[in-house]
């Protein structure tokens, strides 16, 4: 159970906080580019120790090679994409929910989400299953979930005296 729920715990950092940070990033950068900014290794430099000391309190003088991990994060030579990594593992967080702790409805409206195929714009079929990305409240169910299983996690912790 410990590295079922570490395991789930390493993934939701990974990719719901890491890939926001990553689309925070990429979003600036295009912003800057849009607005004039030349830019330079320097400005990508600190624009990325920024975010990194936001998300995770490290400064450059913590860590000062933190500054060029960008440039060898292969994501920021395509297309704007990364976001969809955290709304999804998001929205399969909610739903897994859903399936597992919901009622049985939310059981049936899952079987029609997985029965409506590629019938629809992926955002309408997984409202079928009852996830509205358009609405906050999916973001809310998976941070929830993060929440329990790391209650979980660090009882599991104590309980095993692994503190």
């Amino acid at each position: 159970r410990f590295a079922i729920l570490n395991h789930f715990l390493d993934g939701f950092r990974g990719t719901v906080f890491r890939q926001t940070q990553f689309a925070e990033f990429e979003h600036a950068i295009h912003k800057a580019d849009q607005e004039g900014q030349v830019l330079t290794s320097e400005f990508l430099n600190d624009l990325y120790a920024d975010l990194n000391e936001k998300y995770y309190g490290l400064t450059k003088e913590d860590n000062p090679q933190i500054q060029y991990e960008w440039a060898r994060i292969p994501h920021f030579y395509y297309d704007y994409y990364v976001f969809q990594y955290s709304t999804g593992f998001s929205a399969a967080s909610a739903l897994a929910d859903k399936i597992v702790n919901g009622t049985q409805e939310d059981k049936e409206k899952y079987l029609n989400y997985l029965k409506a195929g590629n019938s629809d714009y992926p955002l309408n079929v997984i409202k079928k299953a009852g996830v509205d990305m358009e609405k906050e409240d999916y973001l809310n169910a998976a941070f929830a979930v993060f929440e329990r299983r790391l209650d979980e996690f660090e009882a599991l912790v104590e309980k095993l005296g692994l503190a």
